[in-house]
């Protein structure tokens, strides 16, 4: 189960991949990177280059963050149970 945030957030990266990441007041610190992901191109016509992390936090809340390559911002996207 999850839940859908995509809410804006800032990441610290450590050779390339989120180190940790501060969301609603807290600082996470990445303990794994569970997978990695792009979607490119146009989708229904708005134009997404998105590189996405599915990361696990340390004390094992699992994150979904994408980095919008084309407005240069990172966001959360989803929460895993």
């Amino acid at each position: 189960m999850s839940k859908r945030y995509d809410q804006e957030v800032e990441v610290e990266r450590d050779a390339g991949m989120p180190a940790a990441f501060s969301w609603r007041g807290r600082r996470w610190l990445v303990a794994d990177v569970i997978g990695r992901w792009r979607i490119e191109g146009r989708w229904w016509a708005e134009g997404r280059d998105r590189e996405y992390w599915r990361v696990e936090a340390r004390g094992g809340a699992v994150f979904d963050l994408y980095h919008d390559r084309l407005g240069g911002r990172w966001h959360l996207e989803r929460v895993w149970d």
